[in-house]
């Protein structure tokens, strides 16, 4: 009989994993499958065990929020080996679900992990540490991490919004920007940045409109957006028109695809890792992972 590992975060959202668990594990095993039961209990814990038992399984699917996906990657890619997974989503953004089109309801998310239909997307890497999906630092990147669980689990995605609509305004920006400099394709640019992004994915934080229009997940390239302070309102007003319309203004905002890209910044800042906390640094190297995961979709 094959063999799935189920690593859950039961804590995820509003518990969503613990309310549809035997619909979830009934599907596992009405497809065949021989299920192993792990729920998380402490940071980091899924990819411990993942990467210690991933090998012993046919199939690996894990449940929860963007971060239960990070360990998903993490898990899978330390492991060295190559078993397919599937992701359940119970986050309160669930990016990652949405660029894939996933489905967010539990049971139909446990159909679409055990139907065989895979894709292989890249992964990243910032500094070495892998990442399933975005890196990035500035403005309303701390909001992942910085808020409360059970706010997140009660306001949804509006508390990260009330974090963006409360900052968008020449002042705040300025408090939040970061004098940097990006290295990538051959060139060098140097600017004040508010909000800076590389990576695989077509949702940040429920947006789409701070990723460029082309992105993709699995050509093998970053991509990357890297928003100038504004110094003016009509620079201002140029950043809101790129949130509504995704036409990004080169004066306001350096977008494009690469392999890799290294980011220096004048003082440490603190980079988000799929909406985790990375790590405060003054020096970022960011690279793709190619092919770096099969995971089922609808």
């Amino acid at each position: 009989m094959k063999k799935l590992l189920f690593v859950y975060n039961p804590h995820s959202g509003k518990g969503r994993i613990g309310d549809s668990l035997s619909d979830i594990l009934c599907t596992f095993t009405g497809a065949g499958y021989n299920v192993t039961a792990h729920p998380t209990s402490y940071a980091r814990d899924g990819e411990n065990f993942i990467k210690q038992h991933a090998k012993e399984f046919n199939l690996v699917v894990v449940g929860g929020g963007d971060g239960m996906l990070h360990e998903l990657f993490c898990g899978l890619i330390g492991s060295g080996t190559e078993v397919p997974c599937g992701y359940i989503p119970a986050g309160t953004i669930n990016d990652f679900a949405s660029s894939l089109n996933i489905p967010k309801s539990p049971k139909k998310a446990a159909k679409t992990a055990v139907s065989e239909n895979y894709r292989t997307v890249d992964a990243g890497l910032w500094n070495g540490n892998i990442f399933s999906y975005v890196s990035a630092f500035g403005m309303f990147t701390d909001v992942g991490y910085s808020t409360d669980q059970k706010m997140k689990n009660a306001l949804g995605p509006f508390a990260y919004y009330l974090d963006v609509l409360k900052e968008m305004d020449i002042k705040n920006l300025h408090n939040s920007s970061v004098h940097a400099s990006l290295q990538v394709n051959g060139e060098v640019y140097e600017d004040d940045f508010i909000f800076a992004l590389a990576g695989n994915t077509r949702f940040v934080a429920g947006l789409t409109s701070l990723i460029p229009e082309d992105a993709s997940m699995e050509d093998g390239l970053l991509d990357y957006a890297f928003v100038r302070t504004p110094k003016s309102l009509p620079e201002l007003d140029k950043i809101r028109n790129t949130l509504l319309t995704r036409s990004f203004d080169p004066d306001v905002i350096i977008s494009g695809k690469a392999s890799s890209l290294t980011v220096k910044t004048d003082k440490p800042v603190k980079w988000t890792l799929d909406g985790e906390l990375g790590g405060e640094v003054d020096t970022a190297d960011i690279s793709v992972i190619k092919s770096a995961v099969k995971i089922a979709v609808s």
